[in-house]
């Protein structure tokens, strides 16, 4: 089992803001009965520190759509709500177009899912800038462990 620095939705936004301008791929593994109070805390934190809204795709819309997950300049983030053997040849094969797409990338998935994933997507993992664990802000200012 992987070890994952916990980070809070405000540490992840304040991270993406001081290293703003670049690309970055994320992985970040979260507890599926916070996954609800996490997005929360994510749109309201790309909100404040950022100034923008932060959309959250779900991985089978996007393939069900062919859309794509970056648009530059604006932060992507992707739900693998579930495992699907097209995305993670997708992944794995298109990695570097990811990195090359100007924005940084947001990969939230179950600590079972990321897992997997890691073990199946070699050049996908040698690309990630980071791999974290993301908990839900404690209302008092710290994190919910």
């Amino acid at each position: 089992m992987t070890d994952f620095e916990t980070v809070t939705a405000f540490r992840l936004l304040r991270r993406l803001t001081l290293g703003r301008g670049g690309s970055a791929l994320y992985l970040l593994t979260y507890d599926e009965d916070a996954w609800p109070e996490i997005q929360h805390d994510l749109a309201e934190e790309a909100e404040v520190q950022l100034g923008q809204h932060l959309s959250l795709l779900r991985a089978s819309d996007v393939l069900d759509s062919n859309r794509s997950f970056a648009h530059a300049g604006s932060i992507a983030a992707v739900w693998i709500d579930r495992w699907q053997p097209k995305l993670v040849a997708l992944l794995d094969t298109h990695v570097v177009r990811l990195e090359r797409a100007g924005a940084p990338l947001l990969f939230f998935a179950t600590r079972a899912l990321s897992e997997k994933l890691l073990v199946e997507t070699p050049n996908f993992r040698s690309r990630l800038t980071e791999m974290l664990h993301i908990v839900q802000e404690d209302p008092s200012g710290s994190p919910h462990l």
